[in-house]
């Protein structure tokens, strides 16, 4: 909850499978980076979804106009911005809490996070329902 707006992101991750399951039909390039961009708009103090109109002839008028200035910014450069603007979205007293409840359960969070970082978002996923599978299927439960 910031500033009286709550961002649900069961709709945001909604919204963008569906955006990517027209775009397939369509023949569109698939998006992703969702999370960065809503991490981008938090940290910004964005109030309307009228701040996605402004980045996005932002980031147009950036690739348009400005590309051959980026072109030797390293990728190192660029996803630190990104890992910047993702920590404002971690909640450590969540993760705190879940180690206090339930043991197995902040592995399969520390787990897929972790899979996200190094890897990818599918990555990440994946290793969360394995870890989850596994606790289903051994009875594993650390309440």
């Amino acid at each position: 909850m910031c500033k009286n707006y709550h961002i649900d992101g069961n709709k945001e991750m909604l919204a963008f499978g569906l955006m990517n399951i027209v775009g397939s039909c369509t023949s569109c390039y698939l998006t992703s980076g969702i999370f960065s961009r809503t991490a981008v708009n938090f940290n910004a103090g964005c109030k309307t979804v009228v701040s996605n109109i402004i980045m996005s002839l932002t980031v147009m008028i950036t690739l348009l106009l400005l590309i051959p200035l980026f072109s030797n910014t390293p990728l190192v450069v660029l996803s630190s911005i990104i890992i910047n603007a993702m920590l404002g979205l971690i909640k450590y007293e969540e993760a705190i809490h879940l180690w206090k409840v339930d043991k197995f359960d902040f592995a399969i969070c520390v787990s897929s996070f972790v899979g996200v970082v190094f890897n990818s978002v599918e990555d990440g996923l994946i290793i969360a329902d394995i870890n989850g599978l596994d606790q289903l299927r051994c009875g594993v439960h650390g309440r």
